[in-house]
Formats: structure tokens, C-alpha cells, sequence
């Protein structure tokens, strides 16, 4: 991807399974050609990253695990524009290109090793790495989306 830089993926991309009857939708990504739906082990089967972040609204360092919002973006045939996070509860927050190429903004789908519970921010939150350090300033306070369910590109 031009302007991109490489990530240390915990692993590709697997198979997408075909959802199962008992599994309900948790995401949603408008893409170029309407919007594609996914539950969570259809979100797992997607390129996956792990770091270990602070996590500024929890007030704690926690290992997250999920897709890179740049695959996402890719997936919906929009990579390389802004993208839009929208939440459960009416939150919407605009992360600029420029960021989710250049560094591993993930949707994260686990934390150290379990699903995310509500209480902490879940199941689905858009989490941000260590550095570089302005990632962790007022300005990007809003990135870090939790309840996150649709992500579209900004118009």
C-alpha cells in the first residue's frame, strides 16, 4: 500500500467462515460496494495484530489483539482515506488516514487473552499503539472508540 508502512502481524488472514445461524452481526463495514457484515469469529478470521498499550479512558496497560484498521479499510476497497469509527451509543470519531497507514490502529476484539467485556470498553474498541506519543494528547482522545460497530470512509 503506498505511504504505508510494514506491521508485525500475529498471523494473515484466515478463511472467512460463513456465520452461523446462532451468531449475531457485531460489525459492519460500508464499503465501495455496500456494506459487508461480520461476527466476531469472522472478525478473528482477518489479519490479526497484538501490542501490549495504555489504555487511556481504562487507566491501564492491557495486551490487545484485533485487526488493523488499515486491512479494514482495504477490505472495504477505501484504504487510504479517512475512515470514520461509529459506536453503539451514537459516538462517531474520524481517524485520518495518514495514522491507521503509518501505524497498527486496530479494531481490538481481546484484551490480554479474553474478550472484551462492556465494562471494559467492548466487545469491539478501536485502540491505539504506545508511540508514537501523540497518540496519547487531547487531540486523539476521541480515536479511541469503544462499542465501535461500523466503520465507513469519510465522504
Amino acid at each position: 500500500m503506498p505511504g504505508a508502512r510494514p506491521f508485525n502481524y500475529l498471523r494473515g488472514a484466515l478463511p472467512r467462515p460463513p456465520a452461523r445461524p446462532d451468531e449475531r452481526m457485531v460489525f459492519q463495514l460500508d464499503g465501495q460496494d455496500g456494506p459487508q457484515t461480520f461476527t466476531l469469529r469472522q472478525l478473528e478470521a482477518l489479519p490479526t495484530v497484538r501490542y501490549s498499550t495504555y489504555h487511556p479512558q481504562l487507566k491501564q496497560h492491557a495486551v490487545y489483539e484485533g485487526v488493523p484498521l488499515r486491512d479494514l479499510a482495504a477490505l472495504g476497497g477505501f484504504v487510504g482515506r479517512d475512515v470514520r469509527v461509529h459506536a453503539s451509543n451514537g459516538f462517531v470519531s474520524t481517524i485520518r488516514a495518514q495514522d491507521y497507514l503509518q501505524e497498527p490502529v486496530m479494531l481490538a476484539y481481546h484484551m490480554d487473552g479474553q474478550p472484551i467485556p462492556v465494562l471494559k470498553k467492548g466487545p469491539l474498541t478501536v485502540v491505539l499503539p504506545r508511540t508514537p506519543e501523540r497518540f496519547y494528547t487531547p487531540p486523539y482522545s476521541a480515536a479511541w472508540v469503544w462499542f465501535a460497530e461500523r466503520l465507513s470512509p469519510v465522504p
